[in-house]
Formats: C-alpha cells, sequence, structure tokens
C-alpha cells in the first residue's frame, strides 16, 4: 500500500514532461508573436515619421507660386526677406527687385559666421537655399562664398547667386531708400550686436529691428536707443503687451493670418496701450484691409505691391 502511494505522490509532484515541453512550446510561440508585433508596429511608426518628415521637408524645400497683387492702398509694406515672389529670398536679387517696385522696407533674417561676419539666411541651415548642407554659424564667411543659392523663384535667371551679406543688404536699401527690416535670429550672439549696429551707422539708415526673442530686443536697445523695433509674435497675449511695453518705442508684429488675433478686442488693447502694430506674412488684400482697419500700419507681404 505504501509503495503504491509514493507513485502517485512521484506522479504528482513530477508534471508529465511532454505536457511541460508543449506548454514552454506555447508560451515560447506566444512570446515570439509578440516580439514581432511590438517590432512591426515600432517598424512602422519609425517607417511613417521618415516619410512624414521627409514630405514636410519636401514641402518646406519647394518653392511656392506666388500671386503678385498690386495694391492701390497707401500702406506701409514690407517685402518679406525681399521680393521674393519674383525672385531667390533674401538675395541681392530679391531685394533689389524689393527697391525696383518701390517697398517702403525689406525684411530680412541675420545669423553671424565662424569669423564674424553678418550674413542674411532665414534657416540655420544652408540644405533649403545653397546646394550645400552646412549650419551657416559653423561655416566662415568664404566658406560660404563658395556655396550657390540653387533655390527660389526664378532661380535659372541666377545662376551665380550667393548668400547675401549684411553689408551688401545695407547697400541695396540705401541705394533704393528702403527701410532694413533686420530679424534678428536665434538667442545667441547677443555679445556681438554691436557689429551690427556699428554697421548701421556706417550707413547712416534708419532701420527697424525685429525678433521672437524678446532678449535679443533689449540687448539691441542697450545699443540703439533711436532705431524702432517690433516683437514678433504668432497670436498675441496680454503678456506679450507688457512685454513689447518693457522695451522702449517697441510695437507688435503679429501673424496676421490667426483669426484669434482679431478676438476679444486684443488690437484695440494694443492701441491703447501705444503700441504700433505690424503684420505678417499677408498676401491677400482682403486681409490686408482688414488690418488697415484695425489700425496696423505695417503689413510684410511676400506678393502684394504697390501699382505702378
Amino acid at each position: 500500500m505504501s509503495d503504491e502511494i509514493k507513485k502517485i505522490d512521484e506522479t504528482l509532484e513530477t508534471p508529465n514532461e511532454p505536457e511541460v515541453k508543449k506548454e514552454k512550446k506555447k508560451l515560447s510561440k506566444k512570446a515570439k508573436k509578440i516580439i514581432i508585433i511590438v517590432v512591426s508596429v515600432v517598424v512602422f511608426l519609425l517607417v511613417a515619421a521618415v516619410v512624414a518628415g521627409v514630405c514636410v521637408l519636401n514641402s518646406y524645400c519647394k518653392t511656392k507660386d506666388y500671386t503678385v497683387v498690386a495694391t492701390t492702398d497707401d500702406v506701409t509694406l514690407v517685402a518679406h526677406r525681399g521680393m521674393r515672389s519674383v525672385a531667390p529670398e533674401n538675395t541681392t536679387a530679391s531685394f533689389t527687385e524689393a527697391g525696383k517696385h518701390g517697398y517702403w522696407g525689406a525684411e530680412c533674417d541675420v545669423y553671424r559666421t565662424k569669423d564674424g561676419v553678418w550674413v542674411i539666411s532665414h534657416d540655420r541651415h544652408t540644405y533649403r537655399m545653397m546646394d550645400k548642407s552646412a549650419f551657416v554659424e559653423k561655416k566662415t564667411y568664404d566658406e560660404l562664398m563658395a556655396m550657390k543659392v540653387d533655390n527660389g523663384v526664378n532661380i535659372d535667371k541666377y545662376k551665380d547667386l550667393k548668400m547675401c551679406s549684411l553689408e551688401d543688404y545695407l547697400k541695396i536699401c540705401q541705394k533704393y531708400k528702403m527701410t532694413p527690416v533686420i530679424e534678428l535670429k536665434g538667442k545667441n550672439n547677443t555679445e556681438h550686436y554691436n557689429e551690427i549696429a556699428d554697421l548701421v551707422n556706417q550707413y547712416k539708415i534708419d532701420v527697424v529691428y525685429i525678433s521672437f526673442q524678446l532678449e535679443n530686443l533689449k540687448a539691441m536697445r542697450n545699443l540703439d536707443t533711436s532705431s524702432k523695433m517690433y516683437y514678433l509674435v504668432q497670436k498675441i497675449s496680454e503678456k506679450d503687451i507688457e512685454d513689447a511695453r518693457s522695451i522702449l518705442d517697441c510695437g507688435i508684429d503679429f501673424n496676421g493670418n490667426k483669426e484669434a488675433n482679431f478676438k476679444n478686442d486684443i488690437l484695440k488693447k494694443c492701441r491703447d496701450q501705444g503700441l504700433d502694430l505690424g503684420a505678417w506674412t499677408i498676401n491677400d488684400p482682403e486681409v490686408m484691409k482688414k488690418l488697415e482697419d484695425n489700425g496696423v500700419t505695417l503689413i510684410t507681404t511676400d506678393s502684394i505691391e504697390y501699382k505702378k
């Protein structure tokens, strides 16, 4: 009797080996399926992200088709990155075209090269506009001059177009009596703003400084107490009004295509606080008229021009 009980106990204590192997196999298959599913999802997400990124980059780099519209309104028009609707943006060609078309001002974006030359480029990287890829601030002026502009409207007309220096831009503005509207980019190089101020003084020309960075405007105001300034914002807030008022003779330059900027009397609040208003980037004459009716005095545009 005791031997039989012992056998039964042993049977209960020791699982059937084939059954155990079956269970392990099942678990192994299940684990493999889970791993395959997880890896597939991760790969899919990575591919989707890469494809989406390429599409966005392609869209950003693609040359836009502009419809140039003439206005009879007596408005203060600023050519956005020069007249980029007829020549590659931020180049001597686009600034010259802006001058020829009689724009009040021409807007540009500035960066400082590795060897201390201020040049004009909207992006920190040359990929979109030049035939070689590099970070503007990590290259010397000569290295950037070895590149060519290979993107933009009517690029075929400009075979040997180079990156424009701030000095060349100022010369063009002076020649056509345009007001330079200089966007101070990024959050760095403020310690070198004296170089910009000195260059502007050499040309004895009134300028307007704009920036999304309040600290940039404050740094430039410490060097230049007379030039007009505008604080760039997407959507105006009460805090933006307060910030703009903290700087001498500083207005607000906002995204005029955002409907939110026409709500809650925010534009009236700006005017009541004595702030001049500018709007960007306006390519629709109807939107421009709406902005004028709301007290906006400075219109930055790609494609609206004065009627000759």
